[in-house]
């Protein structure tokens, strides 16, 4: 089990399919530990170099988890593809061992049910997801700009100033009223700050703006 390093992060990851094998490969470059998990020896080969523990074996056995330190991990992702059983089970044991934060990859709406019943705080449909992402970037490429909050329909994003809110504040525009979002940052130039009822809008500035989805299309016009 590797020891954290200053601030960073122990994941464990379960699961080294194209999709496994993405997050721990992003995770490594953000900076955390990642120790990845897999039956395959070529898929543990592959990532070796590259995390900070690769472990061949089956993460529905508890002995051999609680052995590679999954106890102490910060959280743990369950990308496990198509043999359902072993992701509800691997799910199941990993938070019954007190894991702080448990995602889990699903491949139908009653697995994600189960997943989430068994404790899973985030449920995943990699293929369905990135298909619904890259649509929206195509329909509204604005949309591109936002995240989602983990577990809510909640986003923030970037947005450019429209003609409208140029010259006015916030409170004249009425912007939580009229666009059902919330102003958290404003960008001018090299310049960050929180803003005000009394900020007075610029042409070049850009905001940093949270809404729920469902009100980014009205934004978003």
């Amino acid at each position: 089990m590797p020891k954290k390093i200053g601030k960073r992060k122990t994941f464990l990851v379960v699961g080294l399919g194209r999709f496994g094998k993405a997050v721990c490969e992003r995770l490594a470059e953000l900076g955390e530990n990642v120790i990845a998990v897999d039956k395959n020896r070529a898929r543990i080969d592959e990532l070796a170099d590259k995390v900070d523990v690769a472990v061949q074996m089956d993460a529905t056995d508890e002995e051999a988890l609680k052995k590679i330190g999954a106890k102490e991990v910060d959280g743990a992702i369950v990308a496990i593809g198509e043999n359902i059983e072993a992701s509800i089970l691997a799910v199941t044991l990993l938070v019954g061992m007190g894991v702080p934060y448990v995602a889990a990859r699903a491949n139908s709406t009653i697995h994600a049910r189960v997943l989430a019943r068994m404790g899973a705080q985030r449920v995943f449909f990699p293929e369905r997801d990135f298909g619904v992402k890259i649509a929206e970037q195509i329909s509204k490429p604005a949309l591109s700009n936002f995240v989602e909050l983990p577990g809510s329909d909640f986003m923030i994003g970037e947005i450019g100033t429209y003609e409208e809110m140029v010259g006015k504040t916030l409170a004249e525009l009425e912007f939580r009223n009229r666009y059902n979002a919330v102003v958290l940052l404003v960008k001018r130039g090299s310049e960050k700050f929180l803003p005000k009822a009394d900020t007075l809008l610029g042409k070049e500035d850009k905001l940093i703006v949270a809404a729920y989805r469902d009100d980014l299309n009205k934004l978003l016009e």
